[in-house]
């Protein structure tokens, strides 16, 4: 489904994002109700972000990972497409564990004794401090996946390079046309503008490498009938997230 921010997004990566903002500025309004002593409040606060950053993190952020950047691991660690958005992973499991450890320690007493800490503000600043960072590795990460090459241009909608071959422009987790018309015979052309991406039909057909910036794919279609295809680091069969058509017509 497509985003709200208008970057090319789906809109489950724009609310993550929002939340992801919302949160750390909650953090800090946690910060100023325990220097006002309202600790109850405070308690809340903080407890209710780490619980919606663990429902984020099931629903949306480690499928992703699991998903695009996990079998990239570690060759394609060199890319900063997967290096960024693997040190966000790293850094946010790391600040989402030691939140709950806080939060544990601060409002229960299920910790034991040995494992328990007395300077509660060092601990407290040092989750703040890491949960910041990690914000912005998350805006990073979010920048680098979804917007686009400064001073990149989208191309307008079919552009013929031949009389035989009808252009696709794969941009912002996009494809531009989402949706081409053509006639027997002719060639269709994926270029990719950056990031990583795939061409790949629903029903097998046809189907592309790993695309980078400047990559192209084409595939020439020689039967009328309707091809869903979908990249499959970003979409699926069926026509959901990053995914088009395209409908051959008989000569």
């Amino acid at each position: 489904m497509e985003g709200f921010l208008g970057t090319g997004a789906s809109r489950s990566a724009d609310l993550n994002l929002v939340l992801h903002f919302i949160m750390a500025l909650a953090l800090l309004g946690g910060m100023y109700l325990a220097r006002r002593k309202r600790f109850t409040a405070h308690g809340i606060c903080q407890t209710s972000v780490m619980v919606l950053n663990l429902v984020l993190i099931a629903r949306v952020m480690g499928p992703s990972f699991v998903r695009q950047v996990a079998p990239q691991v570690p060759g394609g660690l060199s890319d900063s497409y997967y290096w960024i958005a693997f040190v966000h992973a790293v850094a946010g499991s790391a600040a989402e564990l030691l939140g709950l450890y806080v939060v544990l320690v601060a409002g229960t007493k299920l910790v034991p004794a040995a494992l328990r800490f007395d300077n509660y503000k060092k601990w407290m600043r040092t989750t703040l401090v890491l949960w910041w960072l990690v914000t912005l590795l998350g805006f990073a990460t979010y920048a680098k996946w979804y917007m686009g090459p400064s001073g990149s241009k989208v191309s307008t909608p079919i552009t013929t390079k031949a009389p035989e071959r009808v252009s696709v422009t794969i941009q912002n987790f996009s494809f531009t046309p989402k949706d081409v018309v053509i006639t027997e015979g002719m060639t269709v052309e994926w270029t990719d503008v950056g990031g990583r991406h795939s061409v790949q039909a629903d029903d097998g057909s046809f189907q592309s490498d790993t695309l980078i910036a400047d990559g192209k794919f084409e595939h020439k279609f020689e039967k009328a009938g309707t091809y869903a295809y979908f990249c499959s680091f970003h979409g699926s069969m069926g026509g959901k997230d990053m995914a088009g058509t395209v409908t051959v017509k008989a000569r």
